[in-house]
């Protein structure tokens, strides 16, 4: 039989338990009045016990889900737990010994069904056995130690992996209790070295839990301020707002000593309270006295000690049993609303992890065409409308997506490429040596052009560089974003399906990248081809000279203020203001000029020979020979001419470089996408002999997908079981 199909035999057999517990609860109301009072207690208990029952059939613990309301057993080895819980119960049901008899929680739901004629009275019924019903509580002891030695051996093991068990009888009032192991400190058996610790953190893990009500059992005979179960208590319960504290082993104190100070609550304080109880003794389980007669002995020891008549309403399992009881069904009733709001968060929760798990992998041929056709559009669009700022997934707190790429396209490139000034960083001296290398032998004339055409094309080839490097991050910035988007429902549930799509979009972008890298290429050397002079928005010749002049002008004006003589006091200082006041206006000569000139020339540190004995000898130049610096008004207005002439036609370049790159970039690389994206991946993907391997998931992924769902139907049956209840109390 398929797993589906044992699911959900297994769950019409549930449904038909739980009616049944209903409709016997339904009819013992309707025979006593006084049953209105607990009826409320009688359906909240089920309904936890209906919801632990649903989570447990899921393959979950509910705790992994929400948190249902129980209460917990706990206390040290031999402190009389199981005593208490048969007490509980009535009869004897669990594993005894002088070891640790405990070795696995056991989740006991006791529900109260009154008797109907012609039906079991009494029964059990073990969750990993549904449909099994036991009478014969003998056979459930040794139900529960074989089921605990199948997990963890027959050496004393333990293990956290809960026993789930239901008794439904007339003598039991409606509750859930978990029982724990007890808290040993010595290993025995196979049990490791660390037992205590993995115990008191197994019993932690329950007790912990704002939903868990612990019931802290101590013998009487033992110092109750160093009890085990309290200790473990205080530290998740420091308030003792969720502990009620059970005082077992009363008859066997020493003489003239009593647990009334216990019970008062004067040792150690629980909000909760204390109850005190006699348990049966080893010779009473040993004789196979019943729980009935234990009863009877237990108000006869209480009627004989008068010390606890001021306390006798917190003494006898009865009135445990009452308190446990209302506790419960009263804390389940403070939890109830946030119990169902939890419900339905953790259902939306799993709801959506199993969208992005998606469906099952196909099994056809056509199946799978259709899934990876599907997935592929989606990409191809979903990228697509990310670069075009359509998409719905945008960030609200950076940029993304298209943004990024018009961030590098005019904040980057662009104001980087309008700072770029290669003029700046040439020196006059630079700029005389073109001049003088280009005319080689001849003489120098006023405006030379090839040195202009020549540096201009020197500047032109230092955008060559930022502008690739434009390119090239646009590139790099679409392959984020193909990885990015990427999205779950690919990555995790069909990675290699999302590997072939991340791999073939970055081919795809390569290839748009390489036509852009070589338009760019051709665009800068459109501009090395041919140095437009006639450019509408190039100075010209003639505005340059003009401009050269200026300068000059204001040169030779600092350089006079420069070279006046410092004031000096008296006659002289007079006659040299007359001797200014004279030479205004009057220029240097052509012979003076000419004296300057070969004046800087003749200097010696320019010189190349010497005059010795009336005659020149001539020395061999140096290896490295520098033109020298402007010395006279016709060189300075060379340099300054050439020198404007760069500016005004590298601005002019690089305007038009600034202008067409990104249109460049945006033509091959990025619109690319939008042209011919999708076609590429289907003609890479959409081939029948590789659509099995691309949809192969991850085993691990497949046992997800199956677990979701299975905590989704557990989640949706606990919200259907949350609103019929509602409807029931409506009615009611």
């Amino acid at each position: 039989r398929s797993s589906t199909a044992i699911d959900a035999s297994r769950r019409e057999r549930e449904s038909r338990t739980n009616e049944r517990i209903m409709s016997l609860n339904a009819r013992a109301s309707m025979r006593s009045s006084g049953a209105r009072e607990h009826t409320l207690g009688a359906g909240l208990v089920p309904l936890v016990n209906r919801l632990q029952d649903i989570f447990a059939s899921a393959g979950v613990r509910g705790s992994k889900l929400v948190d249902l309301p129980c209460i917990a057993v706990v206390g040290s080895q031999s402190s009389g737990k199981s005593s208490v819980l048969e007490a509980l119960v009535g009869r004897d049901f669990l594993p005894r010994g002088p070891d640790i008899c405990t070795r696995r929680p056991l989740l006991l739901q006791l529900v109260h069904t009154p008797a109907v004629r012609g039906e079991p009275e009494e029964w059990g019924e073990f969750l990993h056995q549904p449909g099994r019903t036991y009478t014969d509580f003998e056979e459930i002891r040794e139900e529960i130690q074989a089921e605990t030695d199948r997990t963890t051996g027959n050496n004393k093991g333990v293990s956290n992996k809960q026993i789930r068990l239901k008794i439904c009888s007339p003598n039991v009032l409606t509750m859930t209790l978990v029982d724990l192991p007890g808290i040993t400190r010595v290993a025995v058996g196979d049990q490791p070295e660390d037992i205590e610790t993995q115990i008191r953190n197994m019993i932690l893990s329950y007790i912990k839990k704002e939903t868990c009500l612990i019931l802290a059992v101590t013998p009487a005979n033992s110092d109750l301020a160093n009890s085990d179960a309290l200790t473990l208590s205080k530290q998740v319960d420091p308030e003792g707002k969720r502990t009620l504290g059970v005082i077992t082993k009363l008859d066997i104190m020493d003489r003239g000593t009593n647990a009334v100070k216990y019970l008062k609550g004067e040792v150690v304080p629980l909000r909760l309270g204390y109850v005190g109880v006699v348990n049966r003794c080893q010779a009473d389980i040993a004789e196979r006295r019943t729980i009935h007669h234990a009863r009877k002995l237990e108000a006869e020891f209480f009627a004989s000690k008068p010390e606890y008549k001021e306390v006798i309403k917190n003494c006898g399992v009865h009135s445990l049993s009452k308190n446990v009881s209302s506790l419960l069904a009263d804390h389940i009733a403070a939890l109830l609303p946030d119990l169902q709001v939890r419900i339905m968060r953790e259902r939306s929760e799993a709801e959506k992890e199993l969208e992005l798990l998606g469906p099952d992998a196909p099994e056809s041929e056509s199946e799978r065409a259709a899934l990876v056709l599907a997935k592929l559009e989606k990409y191809a669009a979903g990228l697509q409308a990310a670069v075009e700022g359509r998409s719905a997934k945008l960030s609200i707190d950076v940029l993304e997506g298209g943004a990024r790429i018009h961030y590098v396209l005019q904040e980057i490139f662009v104001k980087g490429l309008l700072e770029l000034n290669p003029t700046a960083s040439m020196t006059d001296e630079h700029i005389r040596t073109k001049i003088q290398n280009t005319a080689g032998t001849k003489a120098v004339l006023l405006v030379p052009e090839e040195p202009f055409e020549q540096l201009a094309r020197q500047c032109i080839e230092k955008m060559l560089e930022p502008c690739k490097q434009c390119a090239s991050l646009v590139h790099d910035e679409l392959c984020s974003m193909a990885l990015a988007n990427l999205t779950k429902d690919v990555t995790s549930v069909y990675p290699r399906l999302g590997q072939a799509l991340e791999q073939s979009c970055k081919e795809y972008l390569r290839q748009g990248l390489r036509p852009a890298l070589d338009m760019i290429v051709n665009l800068v050397e459109c501009q090395l081809a041919h140095i437009n002079t006639s450019h509408p928005d190039f100075i010209g010749g003639p505005d340059a000279l003009i401009l050269a002049q200026k300068a000059l002008k204001r040169r030779a004006g600092e350089e006079e203020e420069d070279e006046e003589a410092p004031d000096v006091p008296g006659k002289d200082k007079n006659k040299k203001k007359g001797a200014d006041k004279e030479n205004v206006g009057a220029k240097p000569t052509t012979m003076e000029k000419t004296g300057q000139w070969i004046s800087g020339m003749l200097s010696p540190s320019k010189r190349h020979y010497s005059i010795e004995n009336g005659t020149v000898k001539l020395q061999s130049p140096p290896k490295k020979l520098n033109a020298h610096q402007c010395e006279t008004p016709e060189e300075f207005l060379q340099v300054m001419v050439t020198r404007t002439l760069l500016e005004s036609y590298f601005s002019i370049s690089r305007g038009i470089l600034a202008d067409m790159v990104p249109k460049a970039v945006m033509h091959f690389l990025v619109n690319s996408i939008s042209r011919g994206l999708r076609q590429h991946l289907i003609g890479k993907l959409y081939q029948p002999g590789i659509m099995r391997n691309l949809l192969a998931e991850d085993p691990e992924i497949a046992a997800m997908r199956q677990q979701t769902r299975k905590r989704v139907e557990a989640l949706n049956a606990a919200a259907l079981t949350m609103s019929e209840f509602k409807s029931h109390l409506t009615v009611a």
